[in-house]
């Protein structure tokens, strides 16, 4: 939410992020859908820890929420990091549903 305020990063260089292959952020560390880090010059502004720290954490909760935030979610979830995620119920049947989508195919 801060980083789309405008007040962080700017709409081109969250663009850039975008075009890196970006879908959303975790303490303004980007990541791609399959949860792998996007490095971009922007990292070098955050003063924080990396996903790789946060990965090191005993327990990392998240709270997200909304469908046009799932394809962020998932590659939240997909990072490792996250050990709790506290979501609405919609937003948990579309992760699921497409979990279950994704095995039934494989």
């Amino acid at each position: 939410m801060l980083s789309r305020s405008g007040n962080v990063f700017s709409s081109r260089e969250l663009a850039d992020v975008t075009e890196a292959g970006g879908v959303g952020d975790t303490s303004l560390r980007f990541f791609d859908s399959d949860g792998k880090t996007v490095k971009t010059p922007l990292d070098d502004r955050v003063i924080g820890m990396t996903l790789d720290e946060l990965a090191k954490v005993d327990r990392v909760m998240a709270l997200a929420g909304e469908e046009s935030k799932t394809d962020a979610i998932r590659g939240a979830l997909r990072t490792g990091v996250i050990d709790l995620l506290i979501t609405d119920r919609f937003t948990a049947e579309r992760l699921i549903g497409e979990e279950y989508q994704v095995n039934a195919v494989e």
